[in-house]
């Protein structure tokens, strides 16, 4: 199976967070387009940049982050 970025996750994550994409791109550096881009699986977030996005949003178990960022791809 494909490991994909689980979007919904994610944005729920910003969402419960009070932020929006546009806060949290901002905030790791990257412009609202990038991050859109790497949200949508068109190009990948880099450790770095998920580490980042965890701490702002308060994502602290692996689990969780594992969940969201390495998530089995059963979508289309």
């Amino acid at each position: 199976m494909i490991k994909l970025l689980n979007k919904n996750k994610l944005r729920g994550a910003i969402v419960a967070a009070g932020m929006t994409q546009n806060e949290v791109a901002a905030r790791i550096g990257i412009s609202r387009n990038t991050f859109s881009a790497k949200v949508n699986g068109k190009t990948c977030f880099d450790s770095d940049q998920i580490e980042k996005i965890c701490q702002i949003v308060g994502i602290i178990d692996p689990a969780e982050k594992a969940n969201i960022f390495l998530s089995e791809s059963s979508r289309k």
